[in-house]
């Protein structure tokens, strides 16, 4: 094995670790929702403060990899692929913490049942298959499943709009002003994790132009269309 081969396959180590850490909080946030112990989901941001070791590990490989062995094709590719990836990683960690921290916050303040009616944990457990099935591209340089995750993403904007219509019903109806701002935290935090699902397909998005080297900008355009 070469050294820069060496390199890349330490690399791709590094990366399966950040990977673990954003599975780890997103596994928490799943359960925690599933069993409704909302206290519970303070502990992504606690996961999310251990993974930031690992995000500067793997940003100090990539850096190493570029200044010390002038990667080209191939292999130029993935370490800009990996860097697109674990901006995305990023910001899905960040944006999980963030989830967690309203719905503890919020879903405590909501009289029963009304938090129980809300199909939150689907929605959550579609966004989780979304990011295996985009980090499985990833990992697995399989452009034919990257290319073929618009039916998954479905899914995902199906519960969301589920949730949003549970969501905008209850506050249509008399509420106190704590229990109306506890709604508006609830849509905040759903609408992030539509954002999340958004960086899944990023990733994939990646993986296509490390495979291929182009851009795969189809799935953005129509993202950027539905949202104006």
């Amino acid at each position: 094995m070469s050294l820069i081969e060496t390199e890349i396959a330490k690399l791709r180590a590094r990366a399966y670790q950040v990977v673990h850490h954003v599975r780890r909080q997103l596994h928490l946030l799943e359960e925690g929702v599933r069993l409704r112990e909302w206290k519970r989901l303070m502990e992504i941001e606690k996961l999310r403060a251990e993974a930031l070791e690992e995000d500067m590990r793997l940003d100090r490989r990539c850096a190493r990899i570029l200044a010390l062995h002038q990667p080209v094709a191939n292999d130029l590719r993935l370490v800009l692929a990996v860097l697109r990836m674990h901006f995305y990683l990023d910001e899905i960690g960040e944006r999980l913490a963030t989830i967690g921290r309203r719905l503890a916050q919020a879903m405590p303040e909501i009289a029963p049942p009304a938090p129980e009616n809300i199909p939150i944990v689907q929605l959550v457990s579609s966004v989780r298959r979304l990011l295996e099935l985009c980090l499985e591209a990833f990992f697995e340089s399989d452009m034919e499943k990257a290319k073929r995750i618009d039916a998954e993403d479905e899914v995902v904007d199906q519960a969301y709009d589920i949730c949003m219509r549970h969501i905008i019903q209850a506050l249509t109806a008399p509420l106190s002003e704590r229990e109306a701002a506890a709604w508006l935290e609830i849509a905040i935090a759903v609408k992030t994790l539509e954002k999340v699902a958004d960086y899944a397909i990023d990733i994939a998005d990646a993986s296509i132009y490390y495979a291929e080297g182009v851009y795969y900008w189809h799935r953005f355009a129509r993202r950027s269309d539905t949202s104006s």
